[in-house]
């Protein structure tokens, strides 16, 4: 696990025995997976009670918004 006790899509791999990949694909609802395989990591999420990172997320699928604040504008 990491030191921060921060659970992440890394750890949650490691725990299940799967790529991330294949955390990602059961995640994001993805047909792509076998029913044990998803089972299996979704079992892992439950235990390891494992929240996707919402700041992640964003940048990874480029659905952000940054807003930003100059006193000088």
């Amino acid at each position: 696990m990491n030191t921060d006790d921060t659970i992440t899509i890394y750890d949650v791999a490691r725990e299940a025995g799967v790529s991330m990949a294949t955390v990602s694909r059961v995640v994001n609802g993805n047909k792509n997976v076998k029913e044990n395989t998803r089972k299996k990591v979704l079992e892992v999420i439950d235990r390891l009670d494992y929240r996707p990172n919402a700041v992640a997320r964003g940048l990874a699928s480029n659905d952000n918004c940054w807003c930003c604040y100059s006193k000088y504008c």
